[in-house]
């Protein structure tokens, strides 16, 4: 019965581990988008300017 309850425990955690990989990499990716977004602008108001 123990083996059963740690091999759930194994799946949570690496299901949790996954999850939280997952919402570190699209925060990375909204960040760089949000960066390359600024760059644009700036540059299209310095060649406007």
């Amino acid at each position: 019965m123990a083996s059963k309850n740690s091999k759930n425990q194994r799946q949570f955690k690496s299901a949790e581990e996954t999850a939280s990989k997952r919402q570190k990499l699209a925060q990375i990716l909204f960040a760089a988008f949000a960066i390359v977004l600024i760059i644009s602008m700036v540059l299209s108001a310095v060649v406007n300017y």
